[in-house]
């Protein structure tokens, strides 16, 4: 069986609202043109896939659904223009510029010609919340073209009951909006895989090893893709997130609460990544508690630019991208809040990066306090941090100095003050 991801896009903490605004607000003004190619026999499949639906999710739509194919050029002329409207490019270089400073991106990163290349190597279906229109590629083998249709009907459906544009555009923090993505995608693929073991007699209800193996298996096709392989570690992982751990977060709310749980992740929407990743503290209605940031005086000529949270997710993928794929499981269960600002010197593009998070016990803060040292290193060619104090350190690189610190159960860095 083939679990083909039927839409894909970047999210994260910067990053989501670019791939929510695309999906959410599309408006294809490339309109496609009709075609005989293999959506419009898949097609013919809409009303018994939906009679399907209902029975699995306990609802269905309230409308007919509107159904059209897109031609590829359309497909990706979409997204640009829809990620143009809603990031210009002063706002792109500035989560470029977020990027670099952590060491997720390579200086020359072209920002919005890799979200378009990701968008468009895997992307065979597409649910326009605005407009409410569902289109299938034409370009797309057929029986790939099935999974997708059922993907994107979850989304109908959801939106006929739910008001998905509503749904994503209540919330303009970031975090937020990764975590509602995660229950959308989520959503759609869990049911996705459980039609597809209904035609075989089976079922993913009562199976979280199946569950877990349906989306290994999504990642590990996600893989196969050259492009999706060659992109940067961050944006694979917040590419593939809601489609994977969303998953795993709709199981769970479906093993809680059976079909309300298809509802309740509507009702009472998830606040953070940290929710998807562990469920039980989105029961709770648990968010973070982010630590304030290190104090400095600010350098003459410097200005904020840029301020955000930092979640979860964020922490796992930089882990991740600097030190391998080691198992930090244990210890990013103990996140409990981070947040960053950067300071930006226009004249000469020299950045400040403030940064300040929170871990659950002392015991995990000083493991942090340890890798991301690992971290600042790697992602600062020729810096060279030494020990100051029992839980500080600070180097200089070039004509820029780094500080880290342990205070407690934060931990703490300012990189990128002038050294004298």
């Amino acid at each position: 069986m083939s679990l083909k991801i039927s839409r894909i896009g970047v999210l994260n903490g910067r990053l989501a609202i670019v791939l929510a605004c695309i999906l959410a607000t599309g408006s294809a003004r490339a309109e496609p043109e009709p075609t005989d190619q293999p959506a419009r026999g898949v097609f013919s499949k809409v009303e018994s896939i939906l009679d399907e639906l209902r029975e699995i999710m306990g609802f269905g739509p309230r409308r007919p659904v509107s159904l059209k194919t897109i031609t590829k050029p359309a497909f990706r002329k979409l997204y640009q223009e829809q990620m143009r409207k809603e990031n210009n490019s002063r706002q792109m270089r500035r989560e470029v510029l977020f990027l670099r400073l952590f060491g997720l991106v390579p200086a020359d990163f072209d920002y919005e010609e890799t979200v378009l290349d990701l968008l468009s190597e895997q992307a065979w279906a597409l649910y326009d919340f605005k407009r409410r229109n569902l289109y299938l590629a034409d370009w797309a083998p057929r029986d790939a073209l099935e999974y997708a249709l059922v993907h994107e009907l979850v989304h109908a459906v959801d939106d006929q009951n739910f008001n998905l544009l509503k749904y994503m555009q209540s919330t303009r923090e970031a975090e937020s909006q990764v975590a509602r993505l995660a229950a959308v995608e989520g959503q759609a693929s869990w049911v996705m895989t459980e039609w597809a073991m209904r035609q075989s007699g089976k079922s993913l209800e009562g199976n979280r090893i199946l569950a877990i193996a349906t989306a290994s298996a999504t990642r590990f096709e996600a893989q196969q893709f050259p492009v999706y392989d060659s992109t940067p570690t961050y944006f694979r992982e917040v590419l593939i997130f809601p489609y994977t751990d969303g998953l795993l977060f709709q199981h769970d709310m479906v093993e809680r609460f059976g079909q309300d749980g298809f509802k309740r992740v509507f009702q009472t929407p998830p606040a953070t990544t940290q929710q998807i990743l562990q469920p039980e503290l989105y029961l709770t209605g648990t968010v973070p508690e982010p630590p304030a940031l290190p104090r400095i005086s600010v350098p003459k000529g410097y200005k904020r630019v840029f301020d955000g949270t930092f979640g979860q997710l964020d922490h796992k993928i930089l882990i991740q991208h600097h030190l391998g794929s080691e198992d930090f499981g244990e210890l990013l269960d103990k996140w409990r809040g981070s947040q960053f600002e950067i300071l930006e010197r226009a004249r000469t593009g020299d950045a400040i990066l403030r940064y300040a998070v929170r871990w659950e016990d002392v015991e995990a803060a000083s493991e942090y306090y340890h890798l991301y040292r690992q971290i600042c290193e790697k992602k600062r060619a020729g810096l060279k941090l030494l020990d100051s104090g029992e839980s500080r350190c600070e180097g200089v690189v070039g004509q820029h100095r780094v500080v880290l610190e342990q205070v407690g159960t934060v931990v703490q860095g300012v990189e990128g003050l002038p050294a004298s």
